[in-house]
């Protein structure tokens, strides 16, 4: 009995004790046209936590996939795991590490990752506040190109999905690595027991190249139905400051959803 007594006393200490349940939150949007049009989008959301004691887990995945008449139009998908460990009331430090791929950007994929710290500005039943700065260290990798003849004698470039077919003329991309930060707001405020709404913004810079940053943004309604089921409305803005040559600086994606929690 001693030595189990001891076991729990060294566990609680250690920040092991207090175990909580794996929690996800999940948020599906499906349409499908068919006739005069033939469309398809498919988007996810999910978050998977898992805590214990002063220390939690967490891993987001934000997806989103759609096509007319059989082409591709969208095709991204983005992983996020975020490390946290509360070693004061109002204080956490963090590790993050991000990777994004989206066909449609210009870029053929992005991560970074690195250590920082949150601060609980607000906690409680009604109002959430938590702010968070991270230094990164980041990695953009632009898409190759692909063009009809060599681009310098007025070869024309094919993009993506690359319809009707690849140009036969490729231009490598370019991979950048540079040491920047990142700060970040997560904002809930629980308007009535069945009605929530939710802000989240980022930003994220190189430390040398102050031009070259991106600004993520989601605002978001949801609404129970049951203990379970949800339905939300979100609406998303991605803004990159210094996209590849040929691609908009701004993406904006506005949803309406079925949120599992469980």
């Amino acid at each position: 009995m001693k030595k189990i007594a001891l076991s729990v006393v060294l566990l609680a200490a250690l920040g092991f004790a207090e175990d909580s349940p794996f929690k996800t939150h999940t948020e599906l949007s499906y349409v499908n046209t068919s006739g005069n049009t033939v469309t398809e989008s498919f988007a996810l959301d999910f978050m998977g936590k898992k805590t214990w004691g002063d220390h939690s887990v967490q891993l987001d995945v934000d997806a989103l996939y759609g096509s007319e008449n059989n082409v591709e139009n969208n095709n991204k998908y983005i992983i996020e795991g975020n490390y946290d460990y509360r070693f004061v009331k109002n204080f956490t430090f963090n590790y993050i590490a991000n990777y994004k791929a989206d066909k449609f950007s210009g870029f053929d994929y992005q991560w970074f990752t690195g250590p920082g710290a949150k601060y609980i500005a607000l906690e409680g039943k009604v109002h959430n506040l938590f702010l968070q700065a991270n230094l990164l260290y980041s990695e953009d990798a632009t898409m190759d190109k692909f063009y009809t003849a060599d681009p310098a004698s007025g070869g024309i470039e094919t993009e993506y999905p690359y319809s009707p077919v690849k140009g036969p003329f490729k231009v490598p991309g370019d991979t950048s690595g540079y040491a920047g930060y990142l700060a970040k707001l997560d904002y809930n405020w629980q308007i009535t027991e069945s009605f929530k709404f939710i802000q989240t913004a980022d930003y994220r810079s190189d430390w040398e190249n102050s031009d070259n940053y991106f600004v993520n943004s989601k605002t978001a309604l949801e609404s129970k139905i049951s203990d379970i089921f949800s339905m939300g409305l979100s609406y998303k803005v991605s803004y990159a400051n210094l996209p590849p040559e040929g691609n908009e600086r701004t993406d904006k994606t506005f949803l309406a959803s079925l949120i599992i929690d469980y």
